[in-house]
Order: C-alpha cells, then sequence, then structure tokens
C-alpha cells in the first residue's frame, strides 16, 4: 500500500497547492495502512506544515536536490512506552521492555535469565534515582557486555515485529509516512541503546542507519561496556545530531541539508535538540517543532515548541499479552 501512495506521490508537484491533497489522501488511507486507529485530527496539520516549509524553501531558490531532514525522539514520541523499560499501565505490564527480553535471553553476564531481572530493575533504579538518568540509560546496555551484538540486534528486531509496533502513536507514523512519501528524510535519535531501537528500522520503513542510540565499541562483534559519545540523552542527542549532519556535510559537499522539524516528548530529555531545530534559521518559513504529551512548557522553552496531545495507537485491540 504505502509503495502505491509513494508512486503516487512521486507524479506529484511539489508546489504548494498539492500539499492538501497529498494531506488529504493519506488521512483517507491511514486506516488500511496503520490498522485500527486513525491518527488524531492535529496530524494533517503538522504535516501540511512540514510540507509547507519543504515547498516555501524550494520556492526561494533552493536546489531541487536540496535534503530536508525531521528528527524525532523515540520512545515516548513514536512508541507509546519505552522499548528499553517496557510499559507498565494501571499496575499491569503491558509489554516487557528489551532490558528484560535480554536478560531472560541470557545475554547477560551480571543477571541470571532465570530471575536477574528483578535484581538488574532495583540495581538500575537506584542509578536512576540517586544519581541520574545520564548514568542509568547507558547502564542498559553496560550490563550486556560481552553479549553477542548480532544476536541483541535479532532479538530487538523480533521484539518490534511481534510486540512493540502495535504501540506506536498512530499520529506519529501517519506523519513519517507523509514525509516519507513526500521525500522527506526522518532521523530518530534515541536515548535508548542503538542495537536495541534500531530493530524498528523495518517496521517504520527507515534505513537503520538513520536511527541513532547509546552506542558502546564493540570487539569482535561483542559488545563492552566502553561508551562512544556523545550519550544520546539530553545535550547528547544535540551533539549526535550536529554529527550527523556534518558527516552528511562531509560525504555530499556543496549539498544544502535543511532540518525543518523535531519531535520529542520530554523537555528534560529533548528539549536541548528540539530547542536548536526551532532556533534555526530557514531560507523560507520556520521550522515545525513538537512536544508531544510533555505537559507545561518550562519557562526555558516557553513558546519554542507546538504542543499536542496524542494517545491512539496504530492498533489499538493489539493484544499486550505475548
Amino acid at each position: 500500500m504505502m509503495l502505491l501512495v509513494e508512486s503516487v506521490f512521486s507524479r506529484m508537484s511539489a508546489s504548494p497547492r498539492f500539499v492538501r491533497i497529498r494531506s488529504l489522501l493519506l488521512l483517507c488511507i491511514a486506516p488500511v495502512v496503520l490498522g485500527a486507529a486513525q491518527p488524531e485530527p492535529r496530524s494533517t496539520e503538522l504535516l501540511d506544515r512540514l510540507l509547507g516549509v519543504r515547498d516555501a524553501i524550494l520556492a526561494s531558490g533552493a536546489p531541487q536536490d536540496a535534503a530536508f531532514i525531521t528528527v524525532w525522539d523515540f520512545d515516548g514520541t513514536i512508541l507509546d512506552g519505552d522499548c528499553s523499560e517496557g510499559l507498565q499501565r494501571d499496575g499491569r505490564t503491558v509489554y516487557p521492555g528489551l532490558a528484560q527480553l535480554s536478560i531472560e535471553d541470557g545475554l547477560s553476564a551480571l543477571y541470571s535469565k532465570n530471575g536477574g531481572f528483578a535484581a538488574f530493575w532495583r540495581d538500575y533504579s537506584l542509578l536512576d534515582e540517586r544519581i541520574g538518568h545520564w548514568i542509568a540509560y547507558p547502564y542498559i546496555l553496560q550490563m550486556l557486555r560481552g553479549a553477542n551484538a548480532d544476536q541483541v540486534s535479532r532479538l530487538a528486531e523480533d521484539a518490534f515485529r511481534t510486540r512493540y509496533s502495535p504501540h506506536y502513536f498512530a499520529s506519529s507514523v501517519y506523519i513519517i509516512r507523509g514525509l516519507q512519501s513526500a521525500g522527506v528524510e526522518v532521523q530518530i535519535i534515541s536515548a535508548s541503546a542503538e542495537r536495541f531501537v534500531r530493530g524498528a528500522a523495518a517496521t517504520l520503513d527507515i534505513d537503520s542507519e538513520r536511527i541513532s542510540g547509546i552506542r558502546v565499541i564493540e570487539r569482535a562483534g561483542l559488545l563492552t561496556e566502553e561508551l562512544i559519545y556523545p550519550v544520546t540523552w539530553a545535550d547528547g542527542k544535540r551533539k549526535r545530531l550536529e554529527q550527523i549532519l556534518q558527516a552528511r556535510a562531509d560525504a555530499e559537499p556543496g549539498k544544502p541539508i535543511y532540518v525543518i522539524g523535531g519531535f520529542g516528548n520530554s523537555y528534560n530529555t529533548d528539549g536541548p535538540f528540539l530547542a536548536w531545530i526551532a532556533k534555526r534559521s530557514l531560507p523560507a518559513g520556520e521550522p515545525v517543532v513538537v512536544m508531544i504529551n510533555g505537559g507545561p512548557s518550562p519557562a526555558a522553552y516557553s513558546g519554542l515548541f507546538t504542543e499536542v496531545e496524542q494517545h491512539a495507537l496504530v492498533a489499538e485491540s493489539a493484544a499486550s499479552s505475548h
């Protein structure tokens, strides 16, 4: 279905008068592409705004082969919940996270596959509460030191295919599909382990190389505990984005790259990279920067972001008892 839609869009002009037609077509086929739930109506407006900025930049004289990029957080922004920690709601497990699945698959040398997750969760929670996210988030990957890296990736890919993808936000997937169909690149920068979050690539039709997360040095195909910086949390996400853009500029010198939008769900974790995008100057229009379910804006970010709430999932009736 998406290949058909992309074929139709490829025949459409990039002029502004086609933006609304493109958005309406996506909204009409959304129930087929996304599953049971339709995206919230606000998502059509956001997609229109993003494509309008792209078209305004092209109309201002930018080269037709210019690159247009949007940058997304993952957990809580695309996925309802957290692929590393899992999702608990009303005292029940909606789905287990990849930290638990990795331990139960015998991939951790620190925690036994039989009952070790409880010990891990206690240690992880203490690190998070007493020291902070900056040490707790990397620990999820570091506790897998010695594990076969490809085995971790296969576990993640299977989890997204069989457990997590029904829990994607319908609105986020709708916007991502619309951007991809219009030739706008989607980059994901997550505070989850890169080996975890790249497992979502196939279910989102995104090149895994465009998904970044927390990384460690790998030797002979095995994970180590040695972090690769920046750690993609808070300002580390902004630094990673700058690395990505610099690498693209080095690979394609002279080709303009425009970051036209950003999406996150946490002022604490995503605020720095979203603010960086919001404050960038474009040849025409302004970046569309969205805070999803983030609550009241702190003073430091007042007026910078479009604040939205979204709750509809790709498959509302998806079983959560795998």
